[in-house]
């Protein structure tokens, strides 16, 4: 239990958030079971299941980014539209898991295999933000995405699949009421070799596993929930069109041949869900505080969207390159890039496959190379990599990823420049600093935060 109180408020609303969206949009089935169980007092390490989940840095981002500017009588407003986004990005980073290791330019079958459900959930979503449309999800995922879903293990598609699979297996000691490998639920022996070797029967179930498509489902309605809920809103436009504009970034960035470097930023910007989570959280301060008075004029004239920009643009380059490296000085950067290039003449590595895996080797000792080492190891998107992967040799794959490191800390400096700015002139037009410096302690909580390990506790959660 978080020891901040409006943390610990927050947490709990946000389970109970997510155990409604389950019960209302999760086909039955027991994948739906589990989450239940999983977020309940039931599940003994429920604390561990929220911290691999993410939703213990997303708590704690939300309390920070509000923290002394909504008072007692404003914060149940705010804990509950909080706590309906949190369920949303619970689900989200479940389907978003599902492309992981399409990053490479080559793939396998599975691979290709996922990236038609990656389009088809995408797809989906779109007509479920589109005004009018209100097709169930379940009707806009059934068919050739559901038998694609039942192939693809939740686990696997993690950056903790160990931890996910054993609170999988805490699941089966509970259903089981605990039966030891001695003897099963039936009373019959267990076969020798079965269970984690700790002595208890670990039957779990293949649909929590495989029951990705159920998350699917209930990520298409909580989208919807979250769009609907801030219709009303002098940012209402802003949070569904923000959302459309993620699903259509993905991807373009996903299918895309080619990409000049400037606009692989933009769809980065667009696909890392910060401008309308922002835009979401801005709506639930200004009811609660009742700060909405200039904001449509801010919307209207798209100075706020200007400044959601830039923020998204600046954690997207803080998640993919990592906040230590878009600091380092120009001539460090360079000298890596020339260290790598040497290492790979000497030991005659000629791939570009080769030349990204020296940096993978640089960074067991570069801290700085964290977010890059990640996103290599799981093959995922990354627009510091994207030219880099698409290279002839690891001499061409070193250069592009030497020129994409400089462009990308030039953009990050000044985009860091145009969101000071654009921030003093909304404080200005809206009378009132609360809005900005939401904006403003979201940008420092990820440069923060992504600046550590993604391996260490504090660096697990990613937007």
């Amino acid at each position: 239990m978080p020891a901040n109180r409006r943390a610990a408020q927050l947490q709990e609303a946000t389970c109970d958030a997510i155990i409604d969206a389950v019960r209302r949009h999760l086909p039955k089935s027991a994948y739906r079971e589990f989450t239940l169980w999983a977020f309940s007092p039931s599940n003994p390490r429920r604390h561990e299941y929220l911290q691999v989940t993410g939703l213990t840095q997303l708590v704690t981002m939300n309390v920070t980014l509000v923290g002394g500017l909504v008072d007692a009588d404003g914060w149940p407003v705010v804990e509950r539209k909080l706590a309906l986004m949190n369920a949303y990005q619970y689900f989200e980073t479940i389907a978003d898991n599902v492309a992981m290791g399409l990053g490479a330019p080559a793939l396998s079958d599975s691979g290709r295999e996922r990236l038609e459900l990656v389009t088809a959930v995408n797809r989906a979503m779109i007509q479920v933000l589109s005004s009018g449309r209100s097709t169930p999800g379940v009707l806009l995922l059934s068919g050739h995405p559901q038998r694609i879903a039942r192939r693809a293990s939740a686990f696997d598609l993690s950056l903790a699949a160990v931890k996910h699979a054993g609170i999988a297996e805490e699941y089966a000691r509970h259903r089981s009421g605990g039966a030891t490998r001695a003897e099963a639920p039936s009373g019959e022996p267990v076969p020798e070799g079965a269970g984690d070797g700790v002595g208890e029967v670990l039957n779990v179930p293949d649909e929590v596993e495989f029951g990705l498509w159920g998350a699917l489902v209930a990520d298409l309605e909580t989208c919807r929930d979250v769009a609907d809920m801030m219709d009303a809103s002098p940012v209402g436009e802003l949070v569904r069109d923000g959302l459309m504009n993620r699903y259509r970034a993905v991807d373009r960035t996903l299918r895309a041949p080619n990409l000049a470097r400037m606009e692989l930023a933009a769809l980065g910007a667009h696909s890392i869900l910060v401008a309308p989570t922002l835009a979401y959280g801005i709506g639930a301060l200004a009811e609660a505080v009742q700060v909405d008075g200039a904001l449509p004029a801010v919307v209207s004239d798209g100075l706020l969207t200007d400044v959601l920009f830039d923020a998204a643009l600046l954690v997207r380059l803080q998640n993919d390159v990592g906040s230590r490296l878009l600091r380092m000085a120009g001539v460090q950067q360079a000298a890596l890039v020339h260290r790598l290039t040497r290492r790979a003449v000497e030991r005659r590595k000629t791939m570009a496959g080769d030349a990204l895996a020296l940096l993978v080797e640089e960074a067991q000792t570069e801290a700085a190379l964290t977010r890059l080492h990640k996103d290599i190891v799981n093959e995922e998107v990354n627009v510091a990599l994207w030219h880099a992967r698409r290279a002839v040799d690891a001499d061409g794959a070193l250069r592009a990823f030497g020129e994409s490191l400089g462009y990308l800390t030039d953009l990050y400096t000044q985009h860091y420049g145009r969101l000071t700015a654009g921030l003093s002139t909304l404080d200005e037009r809206l009378g009132d600093r609360r809005v900005s410096t939401v904006i403003e302690r979201f940008v420092k909580f990820h440069e923060r935060m992504y600046a550590h390990r993604y391996t260490e506790k504090y660096g697990e959660y990613a937007i």
